[in-house]
């Protein structure tokens, strides 16, 4: 059986809060024989890092990984056949499965499966810190990786905490075409430390912003700050014309996932290819689990 340390998802009603607990420490008890087996093309995995660093950080560091732990990744990502994706190739596949799929109280293991052709993996970053620039960016170009950056705007006009990079950086990652950046409001709050129509303004400003600086051509991503939301500031950014909104909850995409509450996994410093191979194959044996 599968012992969750303390992995809570609250449920939630209209326009209340949801709150995401990942695990804090987990342990997995599962016989080899009775392990469930999911294949890699009935799920797509998206990857969450935030900050990067050149000297070790040790294990369990779950906001910054080193520049070399990120290279081993990707290169063993692909020895293993994964192809990476964009958002917006992400977004085509999520609204044709949209389209295909049953309620999904109704859905079982197989109706939750999506059946794809390869196995496909995203690589999505937070806040918009320099490394992102200084020591991501050169790994995703040699590998001709694309990558997604979900940046707090103000962070980066105004250069406060943490040091962020400058738009004119990160017009040269948008430049490169391996890189898009996306919406993180403009100030970092989460939706249930200000007002709904607070929160809803400076996920505006924040897309105001990206549109002056990049120019870019993509879809419309938020990631909402700290992965908290409410059903009905959901519906408002759907009205506004978000495309993809994502969370920090930690599963897979299944045929069950909507487009406007995509899960990620976080990735931890200390891990190596195999490492994070092996959290993603866990990961998904959960998200189809009971």
């Amino acid at each position: 059986m599968v012992l969750l340390g303390s992995l809570i998802f609250q449920q939630i009603v209209w326009g209340k809060t949801v709150v995401v607990k990942n695990n804090v420490e987990e342990q997995e008890l599962i016989k080899p024989a009775e392990e469930i087996i999911i294949s890699p093309t009935d799920y797509i995995p998206v990857l969450l890092y935030h900050h990067f660093a050149i000297r070790d950080m040790g294990q369990g560091n779950d906001v910054v990984t080193t520049q070399a732990e990120l290279e081993e990744q990707i290169r063993y990502l692909k020895d293993q056949g994964y192809q990476f994706i964009s958002l917006e190739s992400l977004k085509q596949l999520l609204w044709r499965v949209e389209k295909e799929k049953v309620p999904y109280k109704e859905m079982g293991k197989d109706e939750m499966c999506l059946g794809l052709n390869n196995k496909y993996i995203c690589i999505t970053m937070d806040d918009g810190y320099v490394s992102n620039y200084d020591l991501a960016f050169p790994i995703f170009k040699e590998y001709r990786v694309p990558v997604s950056i979900f940046a707090v705007t103000d962070s980066i006009t105004e250069q406060t905490g943490l040091k962020k990079f400058t738009w004119e950086q990160a017009k040269k990652m948008v430049d490169s075409k391996w890189v898009k950046i996306y919406n993180h409001t403009a100030n970092h709050v989460p939706v249930d430390m200000e007002t709904e129509a607070e929160f809803l303004a400076e996920a505006e400003k924040g897309e105001l912003a990206l549109q002056m600086y990049l120019h870019q051509d993509s879809c419309k991503a938020l990631a909402f700050p700290n992965g908290r939301f409410t059903l009905s500031c959901q519906e408002k950014l759907k009205e506004m014309g978000f495309d993809l909104l994502f969370t920090t909850e930690q599963r897979v995409i299944t045929k069950g996932t909507s487009p406007y509450e995509i899960p990620r996994i976080n990735v931890e410093s200390g891990w190596s290819g195999q490492d994070l191979l092996k959290k993603i194959e866990l990961v998904a044996r959960k998200s189809f689990g009971p």
